[in-house]
């Protein structure tokens, strides 16, 4: 699994990161999905959103969802968290 996420301030993408998941081929798509979203929040050095049911939906739909200010328990200085999974590089 593959997941790569975006932050946006405003209309500028301000960080772009692909990441692959640790967890191994034995590890359910759930942890292997949570593994890489912490990853790649710690790397974009923000905190970790609160998971919507919407980002469920959307995930399922489109292979991608994005996260605004609002999920997240901490305040910060941007306005969107995009993500989007892929199989493999």
């Amino acid at each position: 699994m593959v997941l790569t996420g975006k932050v946006f301030k405003g209309q500028k993408l301000v960080f772009h990161r692909s990441l692959a998941d640790t967890c191994g081929e034995n590890a359910t798509f759930h942890d292997r999905l949570e593994s890489c979203l912490i990853n790649l929040c710690k790397e974009a050095d923000i905190p970790v959103p609160i998971w919507l049911s919407k980002n469920t939906v959307e995930l399922a739909n489109f292979n991608k969802t994005s996260f605004i200010a609002e999920q997240f328990v901490e305040n910060v200085k941007f306005t969107r968290f995009e993500i989007e999974f892929a199989e493999k590089l």
